[in-house]
């Protein structure tokens, strides 16, 4: 039993790391945007081409850093998804 608890362990600080990579990689490509593209709705395809990475890794790491998932419906009941950064407080 305790070789399995080993295992998870394992896996859990191995998952923090690549989070914490993702992080950062996230960090610097948002810090790269001029200022103007920062501040507008991004769509999970944006993401995952600037980070080589599936929407379902990054995710996790928008709602840590305070961005907030929408949709924009249209009249025929279908919906678009997007991501809001978090709002600047002055």
């Amino acid at each position: 039993m305790s070789a399995y608890i080993k295992q998870l362990e394992l896996r859990v600080a191995a998952s923090q790391r690549v989070k914490s990579t993702l992080q950062q990689q996230f960090a610097d490509w948002y810090s790269s945007l001029p200022e103007i593209a920062r501040n507008r709705p991004f769509s999970m395809t944006e993401f995952e081409v600037a980070l080589s990475t599936q929407g379902k890794y990054i995710s996790p790491v928008l709602l840590e850093l305070g961005w907030q998932r929408k949709r924009r419906w249209n009249s025929r009941g279908q919906y678009h998804r997007y991501w809001e950064p978090p709002r600047i407080r002055a």
